[in-house]
């Protein structure tokens, strides 16, 4: 790693990548965020969550680049309220997401929809949806389907519990087909994406756009939902409490979320 191109964007996770599991920021992982932007490093964050609930992270963590939203799916640049690309779940295979959720009377099933979130009740403890989902109250509505008015929705996802996640990600994944792309991106979140609604393009997407090639992307994550982007950037950083498969396709594994891994990797590459 030592021939490695000076980086020139940062691209990381938040949950169990820079957000420890009391959903805090370290003043470690901040700093080095803050001190590779005062280089000129492009600094962004990579996430599952759309827009509203990822622009709290924006001040502290120094960012400086559009962002990546709901798996890549939508790159919004939160400095100029500007939307830079966007791709969402067919309609049509969002109502049969959402058909195959009643079959699974354990799970929750989520839309995102225009910075929104919609459910039709509270089957977790309440906060769980204010912390992990959006900062906004999720919607309660009757009929999710109907909920959507025949428009398109960024993505369907399920909440469910831990033991059930694996299993979960099979039978969706077989149900999916090419018509989408299903991920875990939390222990207790499988969900169903359009496509082209992956860290890898979205970061791909973005490096275009700022004009930075392939070799000075480090991107840094720690689930399944994050592997696309740790193959497709040039250096590559899983966090240690990432699972072995996502430790593979990496070329450097940081320390875990606790020991501030995500300072580690910037410390070791960016700020030498």
């Amino acid at each position: 790693m030592t021939n490695t191109p000076p980086i020139r964007l940062i691209a990381a996770d938040l949950d169990g990548t820079v957000l420890n599991h009391k959903q805090e920021i370290s003043p470690r992982v901040a700093r080095a965020f803050k001190m590779a932007a005062e280089q000129g490093v492009y600094v962004t964050i990579a996430t599952g969550r759309n827009v509203a609930s990822a622009r709290k992270f924006v001040a502290p963590l120094s960012v400086n680049a559009p962002t990546l939203t709901l798996q890549g799916g939508v790159l919004y640049d939160v400095q100029k309220e500007k939307l830079i690309s966007e791709v969402r779940l067919p309609h049509e295979l969002a109502c049969e997401m959402i058909e195959f959720g009643k079959r699974h009377p354990t799970w929750q099933t989520v839309i995102y929809h225009l910075n929104r979130t919609y459910i039709t009740g509270f089957k977790f403890d309440e906060k769980f949806y204010f912390d992990l989902l959006t900062d906004h109250r999720p919607i309660i509505v009757n009929d999710l389907c109907e909920a959507l008015n025949e428009t398109d929705p960024d993505k369907v996802l399920f909440v469910l519990d831990p033991s059930e996640a694996a299993a979960g990600l099979r039978e969706l994944s077989a149900a999916v087909g090419d018509r989408g792309i299903v991920v875990q991106s939390h222990a207790m979140f499988v969900e169903v994406n359009h496509p082209e609604a992956h860290k890898g393009m979205g970061l791909s997407k973005l490096a275009a756009y700022l004009g930075i090639p392939q070799s000075q992307v480090m991107a840094i994550g720690d689930q399944d939902n994050d592997k696309t982007m740790l193959e497709w950037a040039g250096l590559g950083v899983a966090m240690g409490n990432a699972p072995d498969a996502i430790k593979q396709v990496a070329n450097w594994v940081a320390p875990s979320v606790n020991e501030d891994g995500a300072a580690a990797a910037i410390e070791k590459f960016v700020l030498k």
